[in-house]
């Protein structure tokens, strides 16, 4: 008998389903209002997701701070916003309404509560973390850190919650390893991005610099995160080759899309068109969507083109980016099989994107893409 393949999905802000099936089978994703019809015709196996303790999962765990953003665009323009990969990665959680349980800290100055619907610990003898991002020296920008807000301890996240997925963002080294471990013992899927485990910073000209990923105290702990996600430049300190064996690797390049690698095998995702205006979260955004469509059920391929479509829609405004309905009315009614099917491999799913205002059924083929 071939093995089964086990997938999660989301039903309802609290509840989750586990469909097991074969890869001949289809998925479908059902509402909870829905789950005794789907029953009565399926012969697929369906189960309430839980721990091993009989709690609920909670859907996602973001671990990562706040922080203050001054951008200089490349025209030259200098704008002062909310930062740090949380902010970015929780709005677009926000706008697939997929909740989030957040830890993160800032100082007394932080300037942005009143935008947040997931606020940080306010740290009244600290300042909050901030960066200057300077994108007028070329394609790469030159990133400076001011102020640093101190580390998320594994203290701060609780350990009688367990989650779906987590979500390591850190970005001036906060995420300690200890606590990287808390959030694998929390969470089913941990995803990562490598920012978090490698920048460092000249204690003189604060200049933001990164250090290979094998000399991080972080290195042994590949084997036992889900994925990685690294950015063009950031992929060039990792041996790609061995951690690809530890654990799937994925690269954002920009206007080419992006690159998933496990551990036989590899393909490009293909980009969506986009002006770029503010480069700034636009990895965080891809992420935010990828991990999305990890937690609706989508294979790696399916949730990073997902990743890609909100990366896209990042780069076109400045700061935190706000998603029109008829952005995301453009993204359920596209013809995605269409888009996947111009790969080599054209046996890829095809899926429409779950809303929180509909009660849709989602077929998904299980079929994964070749190498």
């Amino acid at each position: 008998m071939m093995e089964r393949e086990l997938y999660s999905l989301h039903v309802s802000c609290n509840s989750f389903i586990r469909i097991n099936c074969g890869p001949s089978e289809s998925v479908l994703a059902i509402t909870a209002s829905a789950a005794l019809g789907f029953l009565s015709r399926s012969s697929s196996r369906v189960e309430w997701m839980s721990t091993d303790e009989g709690g609920l999962l909670s859907p996602a765990l973001v671990v990562g701070h706040y922080c203050h953003d001054r951008i200089t665009l490349p025209g030259g323009a200098r704008v002062d916003a909310l930062g740090g990969s949380v902010s970015y990665i929780t709005n677009v959680f926000e706008a697939l309404s997929m909740k989030a349980d957040v830890v993160s800290k800032v100082g007394a100055d932080f300037l942005y509560n009143s935008q947040l619907l997931y606020p940080p610990m306010v740290v009244e003898s600290q300042f909050t973390t901030e960066f200057f991002a300077d994108f007028t020296a070329g394609e790469e920008r030159l990133l400076r850190v001011g102020n640093v807000c101190e580390p998320i301890l594994p203290k701060d996240i609780l350990s009688d919650t367990k989650y779906e997925i987590g979500l390591a963002v850190g970005i001036a080294g906060e995420v300690l390893p200890e606590t990287l471990e808390r959030m694998i013992e929390t969470s089913r899927i941990v995803v990562v991005d490598v920012q978090a485990l490698m920048r460092t910073f000249d204690p003189v000209t604060r200049l933001v610099s990164l250090r290979r990923l094998e000399e991080t105290p972080f290195y042994n702990l590949l084997h036992r995160i889900s994925y990685i996600k690294a950015a063009r430049n950031e992929a060039s300190y990792i041996d790609l080759e061995i951690v690809r064996k530890l654990t799937c690797v994925i690269v954002t390049e920009g206007e080419n899309g992006s690159k998933v690698y496990s551990k036989e095998s590899e393909w490009r995702i293909p980009p969506f068109n986009a002006t770029d205006v503010d480069p700034t979260g636009a990895g965080d955004s891809f992420l935010a969507g990828f991990s999305a469509g990890l937690y609706q059920g989508l294979s790696v391929y399916q949730a990073a083109l997902m990743g890609n479509y909100f990366g896209a829609l990042a780069v076109e405004q400045v700061g935190v980016p706000h998603f029109s309905s008829e952005q995301l009315k453009e993204f359920r009614d596209t013809n995605v099989g269409g888009i996947v099917s111009s790969k080599p491999d054209t046996t890829g799913p095809i899926f429409n994107l779950l809303c929180h205002n509909e009660l849709p059924v989602r077929e998904i083929n299980t079929q994964k893409p070749q190498a």
